[in-house]
């Protein structure tokens, strides 16, 4: 009898520890640098999951001063053959955008193409 109580709260710690351990969490969703020749793009989106999502936008020159200029954003998922039309950034200050409410359907691999006149960058960014 204590044996058969011992092996279930074994087997019930093994559960409750497995599910501590592969328990999906959110992950925090962090800025993302690309470089153009003239241009320093940092992209922050609000969330890593997938669904509705915003993106921060900072655009500086190499020197670190601030852009200004009409930016437009193309989100798309090249291996799965999805591609969002671009969407126009709204400016907030010199230098900073946002692009609100993006619909990044599906988890996986997304590539968010950043334009500002003739400088472009893909920025690469997972969603879970």
């Amino acid at each position: 009898m204590k044996r058969s109580v011992l092996a279930a709260l074994a087997g019930v710690v093994a559960v409750v520890a497995a599910l501590v351990v592969l328990w999906p969490r959110s992950v925090e969703a962090q800025p993302h640098l690309a470089e153009s020749g003239r241009y320093r793009f940092v992209l922050t989106p609000t969330s890593t999951r997938s669904g509705s999502n915003s993106f921060d936008l900072r655009i500086t020159d190499r020197s670190g001063n601030a852009v200004q200029g009409d930016v437009t954003v193309e989100p798309a998922m090249p291996r799965m053959g999805h591609a969002l039309a671009p969407i126009t950034a709204a400016p907030l200050a010199p230098g900073r955008y946002r692009v609100p409410e993006v619909d990044l359907f599906m988890a996986g691999q997304w590539e968010i193409t950043v334009s500002l006149g003739t400088e472009r960058v893909v920025i690469p960014l997972l969603l879970i």
